[in-house]
Parts: structure tokens; sequence; C-alpha cells
């Protein structure tokens, strides 16, 4: 591919050769290192063939011992061209005035796309991008992607892993947040298990701590449930406080009440579309259309952004901005109070599964129609864990003398 390239832009030529021995034409051309490319004969007498512009020269010296007529038929290279053009100069300078700006424009960065994690602020990474020369507009040459890399992390606590790519005059710079250290757990405080809810215990799990429950017994909110005291369980041992930890299964009940209106307003589109283009040279814009690109009452926006590119690799600093504008009208909807009852408590039960740290056994909800609008009480039976965390500062109990339990 390189060198047909190569061959294009030093100049060749298309030939017919016409006589009673082309073949000796070509032994001819064989001896005196005469290269043919795409060589095809048309009838017994007649061939065409493609060599460049200084071995067609060099033909020209050895035609007298081939008995053949040639004639060119095509020219192509960069010297006829320039031929072609040598009276026009003003195209010819306005070709390399488009060149020459073409090169200017490779040199300096016109789209950067930053890729920031949750949690590392924008704002401030491109602040820092700016300050170490990274931003639109830029020249490259004075780009240093490692003292970038290097204030990131360091001006940056919340930025772990940064990684700055170039492709052309496009750069990406993607950050990963630094991942917190786990907490801690304090294994010496003083810590039990409480009830956050009104249950009946199904399964108790004491990885730590004495549980105080048993399966089958009713609790209370705050009901203490796991605590951090700890009896003596040998007749050396002594009674301890420990950081109470485990998981407590309970029987609840989840109950809530639904209200929404029968008849209610929404927006849908009516197909009906307008679109606006404007473009964007660096960071002036300049519109195509007439009046703001507010959108109108009723309308969603939508806009589309192409940065135009020579290839893959040469990005040019102007892009074209297309906005659509979708019409939506304003639909009355009206649904019976069964249906919509139906709707919500299903809802309400899907959204209870999603946060709920258990199961839901059963479920069941009581509709009631206010004339225009909906009551739904809803009542759902579960089984969850039910204890948390806190701080326990009950009293040891009394260390319990082995003779005296005999």
């Amino acid at each position: 591919m390189f060198s047909r390239f190569l061959a294009r832009s030093v100049g060749e030529v298309r030939i017919r050769v016409r006589g009673a021995s082309t073949e000796r034409f070509l032994n001819v051309c064989l001896r005196g290192e005469i290269a043919l490319w795409d060589v095809t004969r048309e009838d017994a007498r007649t061939l065409t063939a493609t060599l460049s512009v200084r071995d067609f020269y060099a033909l020209r010296r050895l035609m007298g011992r081939t008995g053949c007529r040639v004639r060119i038929v095509e020219r192509h290279g960069a010297p006829f061209w320039v031929n072609r053009v040598r009276a026009r100069w003003v195209l010819g300078a306005g070709v390399f005035g488009l060149a020459a700006l073409l090169v200017v424009l490779s040199q300096f960065l016109w789209v950067l796309e930053i890729d920031a994690a949750p949690g590392v602020p924008v704002g401030a990474l491109r602040e820092i991008l700016r300050e170490t020369g990274i931003y639109e507009g830029a020249y490259l040459g004075s780009v240093d992607t490692a003292v970038t890399r290097r204030a990131i992390q360091t001006e940056l606590p919340e930025a772990s892993v940064v990684a700055i790519t170039r492709i052309g005059n496009a750069m990406r710079v993607e950050v990963d947040a630094a991942v917190p250290m786990p907490t801690k757990v304090d294994r010496a405080a003083p810590t039990g298990l409480v009830a956050v809810r009104d249950g009946v215990v199904s399964k108790v799990t004491a990885n730590n701590g004495q549980a105080l429950v048993k399966p089958g017994d009713a609790v209370e909110a705050g009901t203490l449930l796991i605590s951090s005291a700890v009896p003596n369980t040998t007749e050396w041992g002594q009674p301890h406080r420990t950081h109470g930890m485990g998981r407590v299964m309970a029987y609840t009940s989840r109950t809530d009440e639904l209200i929404h209106p029968l008849s209610w307003t929404e927006w849908r589109q009516t197909g009906q579309t307008h679109v606006n283009y404007a473009l964007v040279f660096g960071t002036r814009r300049i519109n195509l259309y007439f009046g703001s690109g507010i959108p109108a009452w009723g309308c969603d926006k939508i806009i589309e952004k192409t940065r135009l590119s020579i290839g893959s690799r040469l990005l040019l600093p102007v892009s074209v901005v297309r906005q659509t504008y979708r019409e939506k009208d304003a639909v009355p909807v009206t649904q019976d109070a069964q249906t919509l009852g139906d709707a919500l408590a299903e809802q309400w039960l899907e959204d209870l599964a999603g946060e709920l740290d258990g199961t839901i056994l059963e479920s069941s909800w009581k509709i009631e129609d206010l004339g225009d609008a909906v009551r739904v009480r809803v009542t759902a039976s579960c089984e969850e864990q039910i204890a948390a965390e806190m701080i326990d500062r009950t009293p040891l109990p009394e260390k319990q003398d082995p003779e005296q339990t005999e």
C-alpha cells in the first residue's frame, strides 16, 4: 500500500502499446529493468501497462528495437497535478494553505474527555488539568502527562488511579476514586444488639455475646436481644464484657396507607418534531436558527453534538450541534379504584421486597373508593432481621460458685 502511494506521489503513466510483436516489447523492458504493473492485453497486437515517469523516459531510448508504438492514455501523480494548477495559483495557494492549517491544528488539543468516578470533584479536577497545561486549545508540545498525573494524585486525595490517553489531538483523562479503608471493628467496644421493631423471634444466631431471647419470644422495639455481658462459663472463667454480634430473625408486620387521585394528567409525545442546528467554533457558538434554544412548554429537547474530524486522529475545533424538539400534549388519564388500588399495592410490595433484609410471607390490601381518589391499606407479614448494634452498659453478672450450683 505504501509503495503504491509512493509511486503515485512521484508520478506514473498508463500506456497503450500497439505492434506486431508486443512480446519483444516486454523482453526489452525486462532487460532494461523497466518495471511494469497492471499489464492487460486488449488483443493480439495491443496491451496496456503502468510504469513510473522515470522508467517511461528510459523506455524512449529502447523503443527503436521493439517495433511497437507507445501512447500515453492516463497520467497520475503529484508532478502532473502541479503542472495543471501552476496557472491557477489561487487554487494552489488555497490547497497549500489548507494543508498548512491542518498541520497547525493537529498540534493543539481540541477534545478533552474527563471520566471521573463518583466521589471525585470534576470541577477541581478540571482546574488542576488547566494549571498543568491540559485544556481545549492547549499546545500539545507543552503537555507533560507525568506532571499532571502527579498533581492530581497530590491535590486530590479522592483520586487513586489516573490514566491519561492521547489519540491524535484528543485526550481522555480517567480518574478512579480511592477505595476507602474498611471500618475496623472495635472488638473491645461493649455493644449489644437491640430490636429495631416489634416482632416474634424465629431464629437467634449469637456470634459473640450472650443471647437474651429465644425463638417464640415476643419483643418490642428497643428490647436488648444479645447482651455484651457474658457470664463465666467454666470454673476458672470470669464474667466479662464483649462486642456483641449476631442476627435475630423475627416475624413482623408491615402496614401502610396509600392515597392517589383517580384522575390525573400525563404528558405524551404527539410525534411532531422540530430540528435546529448550530455551529461551535472552539468556545464560540453560532446558532443557525432564529430565537432562543429554550424548548417550548410541553417539549422534550434532545441535543446531539458531532465533532468534525479528518480521519480518526485529526479532530477539528468545529462541532455541529443538532437540537431535536419532540412535542408533547397533556392527556387526561382516569382509572377505576380497583385497578389503580391493585397497582399501588403491588408497587408498594415490590419496593418493600427490595429494601427488606428478609422475605415477605403473606400480603393483603383493602381498597376504599373515596369518590375522586382511592385509599389502599396494605399489610405484609414478613420474616426479617431486626437486630441492630448499640452500646450496652448492662452490669456484669456475678460469678457463680460451682459448689453452690451443685
